[in-house]
């Protein structure tokens, strides 16, 4: 076993790489820069974490996504690796002790929003630190031509060129359009970087479009198909107000839900994305034109009630949806009001640049990129072709050719019919067919074996300690060695036996939770009902 698998095992818990991982961390490793597209749940974190990792090299993470941060380095230091991040969200004390880490050499990971880079705090305490590699997460930020342009992502290349010994750079993102490779390419100052694409296709994840609902209509529908929908789920929305009229309509019909936007106060923005990832509600809706700071691997549907301006746009949130590898539902339910409503932002884009001085060419030039990502973007909601091939066309996926004449996976190919019917049409369980548990619980499983608490795995993994749980209830009840004891009293054990016996079956656990006491869990539950299958 060569230092990379060694590595991939002891932190990752990963006994192989997924498909272009390895060729990727080789390049990155051998000083080459590298520009990686990778759809979104396709491990490019690992592709910039892992180097950091071997020979205790330092590495420098740009990510736009604040909220993520602190998950992404929760993560790590529960595998033992040292890491920190660097944004607005923290206290004084918070940062003196994040930069004194750095100085003492405990650090081999640093998370830093693009606007931090010029902070001379930070710059005073790497400016002794030998930074190895740089890492550019959500790279299409750099480039007026993708769907998120960030103008602080501009100010990258000089701090990169600010180094005496210059880093190697790796600039990662899920959408890339091959005229936004080109602007990553120059605008980040990469130095003939190797350049990996891989596939796009998520073959987990089925898309669904349905056009030309009204308001009311879209709320009546985006509720009927969240209700036949397990797990949890996210719904944008073009608008904040858009988003709290959602979130208000599917609390009224008995889904919990939480609207979270840009306009919320960081704390209550905190306290959703805590409540969500613990699954203590069902449903996030957020607004499509905000990135989304909730890192959930396990979101079994992504629902767009409005349409998004972009298919980059739109392909990077669904995306969201099945990160842990198990089917997932990307749905898109339109009106014809989004396409004006989209124009409305471009003309006000129109009329912004010409107040800030930009030339007549310059601003001709970003209105076209505009309005020809829209209409793609209404193209594949009107079209009467496989929708994963129109994605894949988009993105000049190299593997397109590879794609069945039916992709079996959208409502095209499928002949899917809406009237009065719903995409999801049985419980997807959390074992493959021929009864071996999948994937996402045998992950869960080693980690738990190698003496991880459920919390920690729940950290490491980016899901709820609820979901762990339930892994390893799955384990348990197919005979796997879960210590049952350490979770569930004897005495609980009896409660929850009378409770079962009193309701006559385990398929609903919330009639048996309603008859005992408060303290006694879901979870505890769950495990006497698995104990009871598994006798």
């Amino acid at each position: 076993m060569s230092d990379v698998e060694h590595y991939l095992e002891k932190y990752f818990n990963h006994a192989s790489f997924r498909p272009g991982q390895k060729e990727i961390i080789d390049a990155f490793m051998a000083g080459r820069d590298v520009v990686a597209l990778l759809p979104t749940g396709g491990g490019k974190s690992l592709c910039f974490q892992l180097p950091a990792v071997l020979n205790n090299n330092f590495t420098i993470v740009v990510s736009p996504l604040i909220a993520l941060m602190k998950d992404q380095v929760d993560g790590l230091r529960v595998r033992g690796i040292g890491a920190v991040f660097f944004n607005s969200s923290l206290s004084w004390d918070e940062t003196e002790k994040a930069l004194a880490e750095i100085k003492a050499g405990k650090v081999r990971l640093l998370y830093v929003a693009p606007e931090g880079l010029s902070n001379q705090r930070l710059a005073s305490a790497l400016k002794d630190v030998n930074v190895n590699f740089f890492a550019v997460d959500e790279a299409h930020c750099v480039s007026q031509w993708g769907h998120d342009f960030r103008p602080d992502y501009l100010s990258i290349k000089n701090f990169i060129n600010s180094f005496q010994i210059r880093p190697t750079v790796g600039a990662f993102t899920a959408t890339a359009t091959p005229e936004v490779k080109d602007d990553i390419i120059k605008n980040l100052g990469l130095r003939d970087p190797q350049v990996f694409i891989r596939g796009f296709d998520r073959p987990n994840l089925k898309f669904f479009a349905q056009k030309d609902l009204k308001g009311r209509q879209r709320q009546e529908e985006v509720s009927r198909i969240i209700k036949t929908q397990p797990g949890s789920g996210i719904v944008y929305t073009i608008s904040r107000k858009e988003t709290e009229e959602m979130a208000s309509f599917l609390s009224a019909n008995g889904i919990g839900s939480a609207a979270y936007h840009a306009g919320l106060e960081k704390f209550a923005r905190t306290r959703i994305q805590n409540d969500f990832m613990e699954n203590r509600f069902k449903v996030i809706v957020a607004t499509i034109a905000f990135g989304m700071g909730v890192d959930k691997a396990d979101i079994r549907f992504v629902i767009h009630a409005g349409m998004p301006s972009s298919l980059e746009g739109y392909y990077q949130e669904a995306g969201r949806a099945g990160r842990d590898g198990e089917p997932a539902y990307c749905i898109l339910l339109h009106s014809k009001r989004d396409f004006g409503l989209h124009n409305y932002f471009i003309r006000q884009g129109w009329a912004e640049m010409k107040q800030q001085g930009k030339s007549y060419t310059e601003i001709e030039r970003v209105t076209n990129i505009k309005y020809d990502r829209l209409n793609k973007m209404n193209q594949y909601v009107d079209s009467s072709q496989c929708r994963r091939k129109i994605i894949l066309q988009y993105f000049s996926d190299p593997d397109l050719g590879q794609l069945p004449q039916n992709c079996g996976g959208c409502d095209v190919c499928l002949n899917f019919k809406w009237e009065n019917a719903t995409p999801y049409k049985r419980r997807e369980r959390l074992t493959k067919t021929g009864g071996g548990l999948s994937d996402t619980v045998l992950e869960t499983v080693k980690l738990y074996q190698k003496n991880y608490a459920p919390e920690q795995i729940a950290k490491a993994r980016s899901l709820g300690v609820t979901t762990i749980f339930n892994h390893l209830a799955v384990w348990y009840q197919s005979g796997g060695d879960f210590k049952i004891a350490d979770f569930v009293s004897p005495e609980a054990e009896r409660q929850i036996m009378i409770a079962i016996n009193k309701i006559g079956n385990t398929e609903r656990l919330s009639p048996i939770k309603d008859i005992l006491p408060r303290d006694i869990s879901y979870e505890q539950i769950r495990f006497v009902a698995a104990k009871l299958k598994r006798k």
